[in-house]
């Protein structure tokens, strides 16, 4: 069946691409936004608490520490004796600092040895992330 055109209009054959763009740019935007912190998510750690909670700066190194003593260098599986070497080549990028997100059920000597390596890369700047205390832990008394 033909239909024929009443209006001395013709009919526009061509395609708006401007609703595409549009729905192409938002979604750019989005995964631009949840990218990052899709990254500095990635390994989980259990953070332990404290009631003074800083900001982390934008330009560091990332270590995470996990309970069965792995140990993650921006995200990536390293061993524990090639840190230092890794540091010292991180260096050359001029990070603020190295920031340690280590387990609460973390060996205290694997910390300390972490902490050793990156000082002896160069790194003097460390900081060790924590979670903020809820309020009622943070005044309840120990038993």
């Amino acid at each position: 069946m033909y239909i024929k055109n009443t209006s001395e209009t013709p009919f526009l054959s061509d395609i708006n691409m401007v609703p595409l763009i549009d729905v192409a740019l938002v979604l750019l935007i989005i995964f631009m936004i949840i990218t990052p912190v899709m990254v500095l998510n990635s390994i989980q750690v259990q953070l332990p608490q404290s009631s003074s909670e800083k900001q982390a700066p934008t330009k560091n190194i990332i270590i995470a520490l996990k309970p069965d003593g792995s140990v993650y260098l921006n995200n990536e599986p390293i061993t524990p004796g090639l840190l230092t070497d890794k540091i010292i080549l991180l260096m050359q990028q001029h990070p603020e600092c190295v920031v340690i997100y280590a387990d609460q059920k973390v060996d205290v000597a694997l910390l300390v040895d972490v902490v050793d390596q990156v000082e002896a890369g160069g790194m003097h700047n460390i900081s060790l992330t924590t979670e903020r205390k809820h309020q009622s832990q943070a005044t309840a008394p120990a038993s």
